[in-house]
């Protein structure tokens, strides 16, 4: 355990760190806090043995580590008070609460990346429990089906599908004969895997054609589970120095693709909290340790989503989750 100079000293270090992007030394430090530059150099080596400062180089100052950010966010962080025109800035969400849920994400995803100049995405809420009651396939004409889809909670989907080959009924029994029996209460996201597993094989031994249906079921499902995402300060990440190599860059680019995203966040946003923290190599990127990721849940009558905002290791936490908490607490009060 750290005592409290030291306490003290590792926040000044991460919190200099995160305003200038700059090493600080003991007689910096001594400037601000109330001890001779020898104590402070003293405890600054002992933070290092403990693996929660590093030096960028030789004789330079004291940087934060991964493991002394981690220290900083689950033992040190502040309460962050929003300045006025912050307050300001969130109060522009009061005016467009009544425009589609779409827009109104987008609003807040964007003005959540203008007061972190991070990247912000919302996923849209999304039922936890919807699951398949019924699939069927009813054939209106040799080469035209129609597909219909009811979940769980009483939600009904259909979609018209033209063919490039002729389906008799006997084919479509055989589709409806295995769709009846591996679909019924199955979770929407499993029952695309059955798609492309078990129906698929069954489908190529009985139905001529059988890739057709495949493809049809398959589109019908993929844009019933596709989450809707809303991302604000999409190319903020490319501006910070912390990405500073073409490498780099094209990682990220490659990260902020909405699969991607989608998959990183379901990942990383903790099953058990409300807020998760991960911080550089905890988010598992193969080729990047310099990101974090802070998300939260949020909770609407359609179901529950996340908010997140990715940016560097040295985002500022405090501020970065209490406006996570503003925007989850405005979700939560406008989103119907």
């Amino acid at each position: 355990m750290l005592i409290e100079r030291q306490v003290l000293i590792l926040q000044s270090i991460v919190e200099n760190f995160i305003t200038t992007n700059q090493p600080i030394g003991s007689k910096q430090l001594a400037e601000n806090i109330d001890f001779s530059s020898a104590t402070i150099r003293n405890d600054m080596s002992k933070l290092e043995k403990e693996g929660l400062i590093r030096k960028t180089h030789i004789s330079s100052g004291r940087v934060p580590s991964e493991k002394g950010y981690r220290y900083y966010v689950d033992y040190i962080k502040k309460e962050y008070e929003l300045s006025n025109s912050e307050n300001e800035k969130l109060k522009e969400l009061d005016n467009d609460k009544y425009v589609s849920e779409n827009n109104y994400l987008e609003k807040n995803a964007i003005i959540l990346s203008d007061l972190t100049d991070c990247t912000a995405v919302i996923l849209a809420p999304t039922k936890t429990d919807r699951r398949i009651n019924k699939i069927e396939v009813i054939l209106l004409s040799s080469r035209s089906i129609l597909v219909i889809l009811i979940t769980s909670i009483g939600e009904v989907f259909q979609q018209n599908y033209k063919l490039d080959a002729d389906f008799t009924a006997e084919d479509i029994a055989e589709v409806n004969k295995l769709l009846q029996s591996y679909f019924y209460d199955v979770d929407m996201a499993t029952a695309h895997v059955i798609i492309h597993g078990e129906l698929e094989q069954y489908l190529k031994d009985k139905v001529n054609n059988y890739n057709m249906i495949v493809v049809a079921l398959n589109r019908l499902l993929q844009n019933k589970i596709k989450k809707t995402i809303a991302l604000g300060g999409k190319y903020n990440l490319l501006k910070q120095p912390d990405i500073d190599n073409v490498d780099k860059l094209k990682e990220v680019v490659s990260l902020l693709e909405d699969d991607k995203i989608v998959e990183l966040l379901d990942n990383n946003s903790d099953s058990e909290e409300l807020t998760s923290i991960k911080i550089g190599k905890e988010l598992a990127l193969e080729n990047i340790d310099d990101l974090s990721l802070v998300s939260s849940k949020y909770n609407t009558s359609k179901g529950q989503g996340i908010i997140a905002v990715f940016g560097p290791k040295r985002m500022d936490y405090s501020k970065i989750m209490t406006l996570i908490s503003c925007v989850r607490d405005n979700l939560n009060n406008n989103l119907k």
